[in-house]
């Protein structure tokens, strides 16, 4: 796949034809009840979709209800492995580093500022995108009727629905930043999930070998094109996922307001996350370690002293790796169980429901029923 500009622009033109479709005429025939109703109900693996869905959606969640024939199995069982030894380190790094690049991106980043000025919670979606991850790498999150099938199907209609409210706005200058949520940027969006996680983990001295690193790239390829993306435009190797980000960074990473307002919000999320005035720039320091201090510059990203620490790979490794022994350990779970209960509030804007860490999860991280509840 050679990911010339050229061709790159064409894909600022794509969003993902069959949902788009099925999400307008929603709208059209004034169903809008029914769009809210599927994605409440999607989330909850106990519930079945609403009665009386019109054929067109119904269908669609059928067709859409499984992994793509042909998937290596082994591949993706590895790459959940990987999330199973690391998983409290990735939360993080979705939660920062990963964020951090789809803000510096200056075109994908006005589709995020827009559609909070449509409603949305900026608090929340950080949460969702956690959540997100943990359902559908869990095991069994992407076997037929797992909750990682119905995240991937209601982020889908949820872009769609994006797509459709901006464009109907008026506001969006389509010429100049292509279509809302348009192909190269769910492309960049993929890169924050697999091959920045990767080098995310690298950078913090855990070690990562080169099979563990192309399945878990794999298993990426697969939910990207679960996901809506082209399937014939999607990395395959760790050399193809560099050449893109390369590329995308080029062609759009900058400095813009959007992005340093998001930037801003994420940081004050991560606020005060472990109380006690030690830990105060901890977060900032962290992403500067990962992302580099351009673009860290770019998004107003303070700097701090704990900087200094970060250079010392094996220390940070262990801080946030998934060990639970001694005193590294122990600070790795109070760090990595208070970001999942601030993303628990921050679900419901702030009003406690429980964030669903998956059972076989906890019990690999040593996150006990109790204290996932708070307690």
């Amino acid at each position: 796949m050679l990911y010339t500009d050229e061709f790159m622009e064409s894909l600022r033109m794509e969003g993902d034809p069959i949902p788009d479709h099925i999400i307008e005429e929603l709208f059209q025939n004034s169903q809008v009840g029914t769009v809210n109703a599927l994605l409440r109900q999607l989330m909850n693996n106990d519930q079945s979709y609403p009665e009386e869905l019109p054929d067109n959606i119904e269908f669609w969640l059928k067709d859409t209800a499984c992994c793509p024939d042909g998937v290596d199995w082994a591949r993706m069982r590895n790459a959940a492995d990987l999330f199973q030894e690391h998983g409290i380190a990735i939360t993080l790094l979705l939660a920062t580093s990963s964020l951090v690049h789809c803000y510096a991106a200056r075109k994908g980043v006005k589709v995020l500022t827009f559609s909070y000025r449509l409603g949305q919670n900026a608090y929340r979606r950080i949460a969702e995108t956690g959540q997100f991850v943990l359902q559908i790498m869990a095991p069994g999150g992407l076997e037929s009727g797992g909750q990682g099938i119905k995240a991937i199907q209601k982020v889908r209609l949820m872009h769609s629905a994006i797509r459709h409210l901006i464009q109907k706005t008026g506001r969006w200058d389509e010429k100049e930043l292509g279509i809302p949520i348009c192909q190269e940027d769910l492309l960049g969006t993929l890169l924050t999930f697999s091959s920045v996680i990767i080098d995310g983990l690298r950078r913090l001295g855990m070690k990562v070998t080169e099979e563990q690193a192309e399945d878990y790239l794999y298993f990426w390829k697969i939910v990207g094109g679960m996901m809506g993306i082209r399937e014939d435009i999607i990395p395959q190797t760790m050399e193809q996922f560099t050449i893109l980000a390369e590329t995308i960074g080029r062609r759009h990473h900058g400095p813009s307001p959007e992005g340093v307002q998001m930037t801003r919000a994420l940081l004050e999320f991560h606020g005060d996350l472990i109380p006690g005035q030690i830990f105060d720039n901890i977060i900032p320091a962290l992403i500067r370690e990962l992302v580099g201090d351009e673009i860290a510059d770019w998004m107003d990203v303070p700097r701090s002293d704990w900087q200094k620490l970060m250079k010392i790979k094996e220390l940070m490794g262990l801080f946030l790796d998934s060990d639970y022994t001694g005193v590294l350990g122990s600070m790795t779970n109070r760090l990595g169980l208070a970001l999942l209960q601030r993303q628990s509030l921050a679900m419901t804007d702030y009003e406690y429901t429980p964030f669903l860490i998956p059972t076989e999860l906890r019990k690999v991280w040593g996150i006990s029923g109790d204290e996932e509840k708070g307690v």
